[in-house]
């Protein structure tokens, strides 16, 4: 009996395998090729990659639409929201007959316990709310904002980060129930099982307030696959659906691939290399100078990224509002970088440093190796420190692990300037993502004062945005070097997808297979 228990298990094991290994192939089944492991679960804090899991799981009070729709924004767990004539109250009001995956309502006083734990645990993206002085529960679906002053309470509740509705109850549980992979959201799909570092599942909530009438997968793998050509054969073999972070040297073999579909829409996203401005020697702004003049923009845009970008022109994309057009032009000058160097003080036999990045990165990988060669001839020593983002990134928040040039690549929270500013230059204590930790009080106030205006007047936000802009380039917190293009890379059967700029996962209730 034992032995043929035993065959029925294999036998059971050999046809789940061959559903998850062959689920390009699956109607029910979509997986995704990750670049990185889920690092941060709970709803409150997270603020990085796991957006590729938790858009599907979370659920926020209304959503961006991709611009130019004849609306900005639509409707999510609220249907409808007013602000008053002074802009210091929002009023929601909030869809009827929605349940967290645990069985709580979708009410009230989830909208504002979800919110205040956000503001209290100051992780993640919390800032975007501190506009907020109270929640008031008006009833049972109607919630109302008090401002300490006029914000965009509705743009901020589209955000990809920081903004999640979540069950009270379950998040009562604490932070160290969510890291153990559980969830409290109310979205289309739960949470079934995590493997750390190997796959995330996801299976269809049966409740869902949307139903499952229509085309729709049942079950997400999200795998961890850390090498790069291992994810180009899995999308080409259709062992996977979607890829994250594929090279942009694969992409021509991509395009040419039987069932393979690659687009290149624009983004919000650009690329840097922050520098460190409290470590030794980049704490020296003549060295931080040198290394802008030892950055080869035309030929990192050109041909690292095979002209999937274009060359940066200060903190924010071009794309984006507020972006100061009046910066300087960045330059590659190896002769006026030597010459900085020089007139740092710093001795040759101190002129060593550090830059750390995402290991999985072809585009990364190719940038610090060229930077390296450039600042060999001006006798400056660069070692490479490759890695996984979580380690690199939790290392590079303490300056005495931290790395004296990191790489970042920034999307926003929800779609203003003040996100890259607040994000990355504002100072911060602890570090979060001012991985350069920097710190300008000049700096600090202009983004005080646009986040203030942006509710009440946005051309006076945009004035104010361009200034901080101005007073970070004086200061060299980062080599900003590519706005650049999103890199999507499906099966063809794959459809449904529709790229949208102010979010940088996928909703995976909206496809289905062919």
């Amino acid at each position: 009996m034992r032995i043929k228990l035993s065959i029925l298990l294999i036998l059971a094991l050999i046809c789940f395998s061959s559903l998850v290994s062959a689920a390009g192939g699956s109607r029910d089944t979509l997986i995704y090729a990750a670049y990185t492991d889920v690092k941060d679960w709970d709803p409150s804090a997270a603020s990085s990659t796991e957006y590729i899991m938790l858009a599907s799981v979370y659920e926020t009070l209304v959503y961006y639409n991709v611009p130019g729709s004849q609306q900005i924004l639509s409707p999510g767990l609220a249907t409808s929201w007013e602000k008053s004539k002074d802009g210091l109250s929002w009023t929601f009001n909030l869809r009827k007959g929605v349940t967290f995956h645990d069985g709580t309502p979708m009410n009230a006083e989830a909208v504002k316990y979800s919110i205040e734990r956000t503001l209290k645990m100051k992780k993640g993206t919390y800032y975007i709310w501190l506009a907020v002085k109270g929640v008031e529960v008006v009833d049972d679906h109607t919630v109302r904002f008090h401002l300490k002053n006029p914000a965009p309470v509705d743009l901020i509740a589209s955000s990809q980060y920081g903004a999640f509705i979540f069950s009270p109850t379950a998040a009562e549980k604490g932070t160290d129930w969510f890291m153990q992979g559980n969830d409290a959201g109310s979205g289309p799909y739960r949470v079934e099982s995590w493997e750390k570092s190997q796959q995330t599942v996801l299976g269809k909530y049966e409740k869902y307030w949307k139903g499952w009438s229509g085309k729709h997968f049942d079950r997400i793998i999200l795998k961890t696959v850390l090498e790069k050509s291992t994810q180009v054969q899995m999308v080409k073999s259709g062992e996977a659906d979607f890829a994250s972070l594929i090279p942009v040297d694969s992409l021509p073999s991509l395009k040419q691939a039987a069932g393979v579909e690659v687009t290149t829409p624009e983004s919000w996203m650009n690329s840097m290399f922050l520098i460190n401005t409290k470590k030794f020697p980049t704490n020296n702004l003549k060295i931080r100078q040198a290394l802008s003049y030892a950055w080869d923009y035309q030929s990192v845009v050109g041909s690292i990224y095979n002209g999937l970008a274009s060359v940066a022109k200060g903190p924010i994309p071009k794309t984006m509002w507020g972006h100061n057009a009046s910066l300087p032009a960045a330059e590659y000058n190896l002769q006026k970088a030597a010459q900085l160097v020089k007139e740092s003080g710093i001795p040759a036999d101190q002129l060593k440093m550090t830059i750390a990045y995402i290991g999985t990165s072809q585009e990364y990988e190719n940038c610090a190796q060229l930077l390296q060669a450039n600042l060999a001839q001006i006798g400056i020593q660069l070692e490479l420190k490759p890695g996984p983002w979580g380690t690199i990134w939790k290392q590079a928040k303490t300056l005495d692990t931290a790395p004296n040039i990191q790489s970042m690549t920034w999307w926003p929270t929800y779609p203003t300037p003040n996100d890259w500013l607040i994000g990355m230059f504002k100072t911060e204590d602890p570090a979060l993502f001012n991985l350069s930790h920097y710190s300008n009080s000049k700096v600090d106030q202009l983004l005080d004062e646009g986040v203030k205006m942006e509710g009440i007047d946005q051309q006076a936000a945009d004035k104010i945005y361009q200034e901080a802009q101005s007073e970070i380039m004086k200061d060299v917190p980062a080599i900003f070097y590519a706005d650049i293009l999103r890199r999507i890379v499906k099966r063809s059967s794959v459809k449904g997808y529709v790229d949208n700029p102010a979010y940088s996962g996928i909703f995976y209730y909206q496809l289905y297979r062919e």
